[in-house]
């Protein structure tokens, strides 16, 4: 029966604007193609890293695909992460094996897809050196990268009363670097949460309306990222349904997400949405080495079967108390939101 090559494909999800990536399945190539993806964050404690390699197998690939033993290296791989502050060794930080984290019902062995988990502090102003060894194979696997920095929003600015206020006009979000690595892509997204109060005199929290406002992925990032407040209204407008069943609805808070990723990410993010053929060769951007031994590592000889990202995101959040006085005369009785009975009357 015919052979076919089935090569588990991780997808980014930070920053949910990765594209997929293909290789060729006439290559004449089939050896191991051990595949990482990592996103250090500086403020969890805990970090999981996944781990798999392409495997070639006889027969339905999709059946294969369901066995962890073909896709997964379970036990057989030694994890550890190595923080350098410059050149100098601080520690070594050691990753176990887990299926403790729930997923989505999918192919890749749900449930018992297997991670990597280290606890661990992160510091802001160190580099981080991930290495991969092969028990029986002896393959080596790296990839380093610095920690992003933290950031602060100039606009909108929170003030001491925690109102924001949306004008039906164009606005930017404006952000500055506060300390470490300065961040290479961003993502801004509004989050409305609500109260809705039902006719029968009970209260209950109305689904929150997410509003992904835009991205500044450049080489050099702009710093700010254009929105139109109308669209505040707009989105409120498109989230929430008139019900006959609820009585008033009021503001909760209002919260600013600003997604942040290092350069390698952003790097494999432009990379994953350049579009390929079934005789695409380029794998796409990686920041992973790999080689066959440790002597292969010392004398600088990569084999090119590592792929996948080692970088790191982070999150910066704002969180307002409400709307402002114009701002919330535009949410009670504005044209796309005066039918959902918006108001300040508790």
């Amino acid at each position: 029966m015919k052979k076919k090559f089935c090569l588990l494909l991780l997808i980014c999800i930070l920053l949910t604007s990765c594209g997929k990536t293909d290789f060729s399945v006439n290559s004449p190539k089939r050896e191991e193609v051990t595949i990482v993806y990592g996103l250090l964050d500086p403020d969890a404690s805990v970090h999981y890293i996944k781990i798999y390699k392409g495997f070639l197998t006889e027969g339905n690939a999709y059946e294969a695909a369901k066995d962890p033993h073909y896709y997964s290296y379970l036990d057989s791989i030694d994890v550890r992460m190595d923080e350098y502050n410059g050149e100098k060794l601080v520690r070594t930080i050691p990753f176990d094996t887990t299926t403790a984290i729930p997923k989505d019902s999918g192919l890749f062995a749900y449930p018992e897809q297997c991670l990597y988990r280290a606890n661990a502090k992160l510091n802001l102003l160190y580099r981080y050196r991930l290495r991969i060894e092969n028990r029986y194979t002896g393959k080596i696997v790296t990839a380093e990268t610095p920690l992003v920095g933290d950031i602060y929003i100039t606009y909108p600015a929170l003030n001491l009363s925690k109102e924001i206020t949306f004008p039906e006009s164009d606005l930017q979000i404006k952000y500055k670097n506060k300390s470490g690595v300065n961040p290479a892509c961003y993502e801004a997204i509004f989050t409305y949460h609500y109260t809705e109060k039902l006719t029968d005199g009970s209260q209950r929290q109305g689904k929150p309306v997410e509003w992904i406002v835009g991205k500044d992925f450049n080489n050099q990032p702009r710093m700010v990222i254009p929105y139109n407040g109308e669209t505040f209204y707009r989105k409120i407008a498109e989230g929430i349904k008139a019900d006959p069943a609820v009585k008033a609805r009021h503001t909760d808070s209002i919260v600013l997400i600003m997604y942040k990723g290092g350069s390698d990410l952003l790097k494999y993010i432009q990379a994953s949405t350049i579009g390929t053929g079934m005789n695409q060769e380029k794998i796409g951007y990686t920041n992973l080495h790999s080689y066959a031994s440790a002597a292969d590592m010392a004398a600088g000889r990569e084999n090119r079967n590592g792929i996948g990202i080692f970088s790191s995101k982070g999150i910066t959040r704002y969180v307002f108390r409400d709307l402002s006085i114009v701002s919330r005369d535009s949410l009670f009785y504005g044209r796309h939101t005066k039918h959902l009975k918006f108001t300040d009357i508790y």
